[in-house]
């Protein structure tokens, strides 16, 4: 299905963080749609058409909601918490509750997502809808090594300063084709990617597989502002070397880095997606992590409303419940971080 590609493609070295803000200020990040479900405390009901996205307002970036429906803009809080005794910080966002689409969770393994071009939640194939990726102009086009990728915002961004999806595309004069290609990896979807992290300094670089936390199937890389080193970039390690284990992290983490890197990510996952296990992939600094997940425990005990994503597992718990956010502590991320990943020696 083809889009209209972006006349004002970016070269490879522009900074993520300035096309975000322009963007913004320039009233771009906004999507329509109507609500997955009703609101318990009556801002909106299942149906109602909402606006939401970021703007700008005293200098400073924003969420922003608005009940087109009932013609009431919808307050939501936005906190955030580092956890008590360690690294890890927690955030709650009321405004994420908006976001469109996803399933009922429930604790363990969850439900397959269909890889039918048809059902597929970036809407591939329909540009009428307006979450489509066909409908949305992209915000860059960035050529790396093997691929032309189109970077997106985020229809419910984790952070006000930058989240983007980006995507590979095919390119035909002004028209671009999105070919539905589902959430694996391939090699050169892995060199892009490098090359993507190299200059993206200020973003982290995050893959979530089917059962690891992706909930489109589509492939699709997230980046995303990143404000502080986040918890498993002050772990130690074990070794100096190109491939290493953390000592002491919860969940258990490969770490790659080097001039060999690309070929062990790359030997790594291929084995992963051959075998059935899901995984995380976080690019951050000059380290790569690879965290195994267990499918089982896909959704925990400790976190029973949310699935746990790369940026979970990396040190940002992003959660829509209070009442996670107000019991989060260091016992309930390591007990639900250690039962969701998998013993490198288990494979």
């Amino acid at each position: 299905m083809p889009g209209t590609a972006n006349k004002d493609r970016i070269s490879i070295d522009v900074d993520l963080a300035s096309v975000w803000s322009k963007v913004v200020k320039s009233g771009k990040i906004a999507n329509e749609f109507n609500a997955p479900h009703s609101d318990l405390d009556g801002r909106w009901k299942s149906g109602d058409r909402i606006l939401f996205g970021v703007t700008q307002s005293d200098h400073e970036f924003c969420y922003f909601a608005k009940n087109l429906s009932t013609d009431k803009f919808i307050n939501a809080n936005v906190e955030e918490k580092e956890v008590i005794g360690t690294e890890f910080r927690c955030q709650f966002n009321g405004y994420r509750a908006l976001r469109p689409g996803g399933q009922a969770l429930t604790i363990g393994r969850q439900d397959e997502i269909s890889p039918n071009p048809i059902e597929c939640r970036f809407y591939c194939q329909d540009p009428t809808n307006t979450l489509s990726l066909l409908h949305r102009t992209p915000l860059s086009q960035i050529r790396l090594g093997n691929n032309l990728w189109n970077a997106y915002y985020n229809a419910a961004p984790l952070e006000i300063e930058g989240h983007f999806i980006l995507v590979p595309v095919q390119v035909s004069g002004a028209r671009f084709t999105l070919t539905h290609h589902l959430q694996t990896l391939t090699r050169e979807f892995i060199e892009d990617i490098f090359l993507l992290r190299d200059r993206s300094k200020n973003f982290v670089l995050l893959f979530n597989s089917l059962h690891a936390g992706a909930s489109v199937n589509h492939i699709h890389v997230h980046a995303v502002y990143r404000r502080q080193p986040l918890a498993v970039e002050k772990e130690l390690t074990n070794a100096g070397g190109p491939f290493y284990l953390l000592d002491t992290y919860p969940a258990e983490v490969l770490v790659f880095q080097g001039i060999q890197a690309v070929d062990l990510v790359s030997e790594h996952v291929m084995r992963f997606q051959e075998i059935g296990i899901p995984f995380n992939l976080i690019w951050v600094g000059e380290r790569v992590f690879l965290v195994p997940r267990n499918i089982e425990h896909e959704v925990t005990e400790e976190f029973p409303f949310d699935t746990l994503s790369a940026l979970d597992i990396c040190g940002k718990i992003v959660t829509t419940d209070r009442t996670t956010y107000n019991s989060v502590s260091k016992e309930l991320i390591h007990a639900a971080l250690r039962k969701s990943s998998i013993r490198v020696s288990s494979f």
